[in-house]
């Protein structure tokens, strides 16, 4: 035969916090459930047992029933933890330790590498190709130098990459 354990309506405070978690332990559930909460779900289950116990600490009857009471505690705490974290999480960013890779390389070998594969364009395409990619130059900056309108710089580029795609693809 069940026994039924007696619960008071919720007007009135539980003998002892015991009673109290027996009785609330659901409602702090739910209210992580309603508030959407997935993650760290332990984390804010402690909170919202430590914010039942100052619910049950702190309860005046005058100002209303119990339930009413750790219930909007439970969930202020449980809001404010929740504005806490948000915050943290904006603030600080969680980086991977790296690696710091240096690379040694001889200019010289690079220049004469990145000049081999520019054969077969026109000596302006050159020039605005090693603008572009060797000294990481803009298309204004080029324009400039060049003495030409930045669209003539832009469509010279193109078209020297064009001639140099259908090149390596011919090889």
């Amino acid at each position: 035969m069940k026994t039924l354990k007696q619960t008071n309506s919720g007007r009135m405070k539980p003998k002892s916090f015991e009673d109290c978690l027996i009785q609330y332990t659901p409602m702090v559930k739910s209210l992580i459930k309603t508030l959407r909460i997935y993650k760290n779900y332990e984390d804010y289950y402690q909170v919202g047992l430590v914010a039942l116990w100052h619910a049950f600490e702190h309860f005046k009857e005058e100002k209303g029933s119990f339930s009413n009471h750790a219930y909007t505690t439970v969930r202020g705490h449980l809001l404010n933890e929740m504005t806490k974290e948000s915050k943290y999480d904006q603030r600080f960013v969680v980086v991977d330790s790296y690696k710091e890779e240096v690379h040694y390389h001889d200019e010289a070998f690079l220049f004469e590498q990145f000049m081999s594969h520019l054969e077969g364009v026109s000596s302006l395409q050159k020039q605005i190709l090693i603008d572009r990619f060797y000294l990481s130059k803009s298309f204004s900056e080029i324009a400039i130098r060049c003495n030409m309108p930045e669209a003539s710089v832009r469509s010279s580029y193109l078209y020297a990459l064009k001639r140099l795609r259908k090149q390596k693809t011919q090889d």
